[in-house]
């Protein structure tokens, strides 16, 4: 069982300084918001670009010409769902304990390329569909071209984003604190609205949360690349590294969501009901450094005026 220590930090108040006024706090606040968005993004780019790098918890692997490529299927879903389709689904069911799935009619720098893109780029995705044309895969029948028209098989309203949407298994009516949790989930990026979509969605997880006997279904490679807390626990000498669901304790519900809707999406909005010097000291328990930054930036946004220095 996950605890987190006791003792913790109260919640930082922190002072505006001498002679900046509110006009100039409320003049500071989209450029700070901006920045700190730049930050989630290219954060949330680096961690999966590592996760791709250092093959952590990967569950398929392809071959081309020899060289292997181990993979996370939950993100070749949230980002390229036509290939995950037609490559995992088509193939799966045919390999023998987890053999590579051998893909032709492409180079092994090309598709590291690709799979780079896939990981890390906030370009659509559907740019690298000149790629993904020239891929065969080795199934029931062999050298099948694959047809990648995402437009054909993809309903955008299927995998949309609706406000305040949490996930199935914690959207308990009679428990106010979620179903009054209410804000806008804004992505950092299409990469963080992508992976976001896939845990707002519950898509293929591979292991549950407790919060307070509520599940929040998650990926084990995100957890991990994102929270250093989550990665010595996932993969060194936790009871929870060969559980399939890990416990959590001195977190609530809302305070959960803020930090999934982060790890996922590189989020910047708490709710109402969120304690802000909380969410602080969480961020700074599980090691989500830009958890720490918006929180600091909203208790500056929201509280500073309230803590003038009198001169």
């Amino acid at each position: 069982m996950a605890r987190r220590e006791e003792g913790s930090a109260a919640p930082l108040v922190l002072l505006r300084p001498p002679g900046v006024s509110s006009k100039g706090l409320q003049r500071k606040g989209p450029c700070e918001r901006r920045r700190l968005k730049a930050m989630a993004s290219e954060q949330l780019s680096q961690d999966l670009l590592r996760l791709l790098r250092e093959e952590i918890h990967t569950d398929v692997t392809f071959s081309i010409d020899g060289t292997l490529f181990r993979v996370h299927k939950a993100v070749l879903l949230a980002r390229v769902p036509v290939f995950y389709f037609h490559v995992i689904r088509q193939t799966s069911n045919n390999l023998i304990n987890h053999e590579p799935i051998p893909v032709k009619n492409v180079d092994a720098s090309e598709f590291r390329t690709f799979l780079q893109i896939v990981y890390s780029s906030n370009r659509n995705i559907n740019n690298e569909e000149e790629i993904l044309n020239k891929m065969t895969v080795e199934s029931m029948i062999p050298q099948k071209k694959l047809d990648f028209n995402f437009q054909k098989y993809i309903n955008p309203s299927d995998f949309s984003l609706q406000k305040h949407e949490i996930p199935e298994d914690v959207s308990d009516k009679d428990n106010s604190l979620i179903s009054n949790d209410n804000y806008d989930l804004e992505p950092a990026s299409e990469l963080g609205e992508d992976l976001l979509k896939l845990y707002v969605k519950c898509c293929c997880p591979d292991t549950d949360i407790y919060v307070d006997g509520k599940s929040f279904k998650a990926h084990r490679a995100i957890l991990s690349a994102r929270s250093s807390y989550f990665a010595a626990m996932l993969s060194g000498y936790w009871a929870e590294t060969s559980q399939e669901y890990i416990t959590l304790q001195g977190i609530n519900h809302v305070e959960m969501n803020v930090m999934m809707h982060f790890i996922y999406g590189g989020t910047l909005d708490f709710p109402d009901k969120a304690n802000v010097g909380q969410i602080l000291s969480i961020a700074d328990m599980y090691g989500l450094e830009g958890l720490k930054e918006v929180a600091i930036y909203i208790l500056r946004r929201d509280y500073c005026n309230f803590f003038q220095k009198v001169i």
